[in-house]
């Protein structure tokens, strides 16, 4: 990086500090106290504009302020720290309650990560290990986690085309659209076998400023699950993101 990228990176973080402060602030106000001049900071804030840190004031005359996109990132930031300490006991509490498999799991790209595990005492059970990697588009915490998402976001990741695990999978567009309201209006992702054969779970965004950190949840073999079972199970694993997020913080 040359020495104008990073003099450029420096003056973002000052201007971001700054405008923590409580408050909204204008050009001139802001040149003053960082001691820059005026067109560097317009020329800054204008660029942080685009990212969505920070937005325009119309007053009298234009002020600016941050955006709730920061306080998501720090959000994001704490819950990811403490998640795993906070979630395990709420786990645990639901694999006594159900008896099957318990997983948590985060989205990176197209992918899930599982973080946690706890698997089922059964002797006949669904694997789920941490450190596994599952489809997001399809997967019961995948579709549970994209549905936080805005819908632009989730057509520019169908975009790359949907493979199919199974005969179950869901490979078109509109129907995997369909699926992801579905879940926004029940509040739980259904996954029946769309990545494993013999398989079914359901799962339940945790979410945090409204974002969607983690996903919770629930996988069993499908000679066991049933439609009310389903609904059952659902309704658990919503719950359980819901105890999840409050711990960490949101507000109920």
């Amino acid at each position: 990086m040359t020495s104008a990228a990073v003099r450029s990176v420096l003056t973002g973080m000052r201007v971001l500090e700054r405008l923590a402060e409580p408050g909204v602030v204008g050009v001139s106000e802001l040149a003053r106290d960082l001691e820059l001049p005026k067109s560097s900071v317009q020329r800054m804030l204008r660029t942080l504009q685009e990212g969505g840190w920070v937005t325009e004031v119309h007053e009298q005359a234009t002020r600016w302020t941050l955006t709730p996109k920061m306080f998501q990132l720090g959000q994001r930031h704490q819950a990811g720290n403490d998640l795993s300490t906070i979630a395990l006991p709420v786990m645990e509490q639901l694999r006594e309650e159900t008896r099957e498999t318990v997983h948590l799991a985060a989205i990176k790209g197209d992918s899930v990560i599982v973080l946690e595990s706890l698997e089922s005492p059964q002797g006949v059970r669904a694997h789920v290990s941490p450190g596994m990697t599952l489809p997001a588009l399809a997967s019961a915490n995948g579709h549970a986690l994209l549905s936080t998402w805005p819908d632009d976001e989730i057509d520019e990741l169908t975009s790359r085309g949907l493979t199919a695990y199974t005969s179950f999978t869901l490979t078109d567009a509109d129907a995997l659209a369909s699926a992801i309201h579905e879940v926004r209006r029940r509040g739980y992702a259904v996954n029946d076998q769309q990545w494993r054969q013999d398989v079914h779970a359901v799962a339940a965004p945790i979410v945090i400023a409204g974002v969607g950190i983690a996903g919770i949840g629930i996988s069993t073999p499908i000679h066991r699950m049933s439609a009310a079972l389903q609904v059952k199970f659902g309704g658990m694993v919503v719950e359980a993101a819901r105890a999840i997020a409050q711990r960490l913080g949101e507000a109920t």
